[in-house]
């Protein structure tokens, strides 16, 4: 059995980041702890801050594992709603790679500078525009939001909603009936919902701007 002194010399940060995601794909309901990472790597908690400053520049580079994919190039050479609608479909993409660290990455603070690079230029391109500068950040929630939401409708199965046999509900039960099976669903669901709020966006900068 190696040494612990030869087991810390193979601890990586790129390491402790892959051991961090496996961790979250694990226990997607359970709490992102250094003790448990610790334990996965066979190291203890202590020893993980010779490699990583804190709990908090892990779960960024987590993040930014998750974020490589997304595509914001849109935003260089289309019109903001039609760029906007392809960074969310991108963005979901990404997500539904991996759903299980949604709840993780978002109950903390976005450092990652990938996905704070890709909030810049959504900022310049809504500016641009003409967005009034208080409703910019509020854009980006509301997508990101349904992108969030999303992405887990994506991975979840099929037939989510089954109602108890003697639920009075005749119209759903027989809504549930005819998209029984639809395995395109979710992604219809998605599409329609992100031309919701595109086309809401889009009255909205014309009610604003005047246009």
């Amino acid at each position: 059995m190696p040494s612990p002194r030869r087991v810390r010399q193979h601890i990586t940060e790129e390491r402790i980041v892959e051991a961090a995601l496996a961790l979250v794909h694990d226990e997607p309901s359970g709490s992102f702890t250094l003790a448990k990472l610790a334990k996965r790597l066979g190291i203890s908690a202590p020893s993980l801050y010779s490699h990583v400053p804190s709990k908090q520049y892990i779960v960024e580079r987590v993040r930014s594992r998750v974020v490589a994919d997304i595509d914001c190039s849109a935003f260089a050479d289309r019109p903001w709603d039609e760029a906007l609608a392809a960074w969310a479909r991108s963005y979901a993409d990404a997500f539904v790679q991996h759903p299980e660290t949604i709840p993780l990455l978002t109950t903390n603070p976005v450092q990652a500078p990938e996905l704070i690079a890709q909030y810049e230029v959504v900022a310049q391109a809504l500016t641009a525009v003409g967005w009034p500068r208080e409703e910019i950040l509020p854009v980006l929630t509301v997508v990101e939001s349904f992108v969030m939401g999303s992405a887990l409708d994506l991975v979840a199965p099929v037939e989510m909603v089954q109602p108890a046999p003697d639920d009075a509900t005749p119209l759903l039960r027989e809504l549930l009936a005819e998209a029984a099976g639809d395995a395109t669903r979710a992604r219809r669901t998605f599409d329609l919902g992100l031309e919701i709020i595109v086309d809401g966006l889009r009255e909205r900068l014309q009610r604003v701007t005047g246009a």
